[in-house]
C-alpha cells in the first residue's frame, strides 16, 4: 500500500508542476467553477434575505434543504 500511495503522490506532484496542466486547471476554474460558486453565493444571499438564519435557524435550514432538493431534481 505505501508503494501505491507514493506512486500516486508522485504522479500528482508531477501533474501539479506541469505548466500546461496549471493553465488547464485555471481555465476550468474560470469557466466552470467560478460562475457556479458566484450563483450559489447569490442564491444563499437571497435565501438569507427571505429567512434570517439568526432569528429562525430551523426555518432557514428547511428552506435551504428544500432548495438543495429542488436543484438536485433539475439535474
Amino acid at each position: 500500500m505505501p508503494l501505491l500511495r507514493r506512486l500516486l503522490f508522485s504522479a500528482a506532484r508531477r501533474l501539479a508542476e506541469d505548466p500546461e496542466m496549471q493553465a488547464k486547471a485555471a481555465d476550468v476554474y474560470q469557466r466552470g467553477v467560478k460562475p457556479k460558486l458566484t450563483a450559489a453565493k447569490d442564491e444563499l444571499r437571497d435565501l438569507t434575505n427571505e429567512v434570517n438564519p439568526l432569528d429562525d435557524p430551523a426555518g432557514f435550514a428547511r428552506r435551504l434543504g428544500q432548495r438543495i432538493r429542488d436543484v438536485n431534481k433539475q439535474d
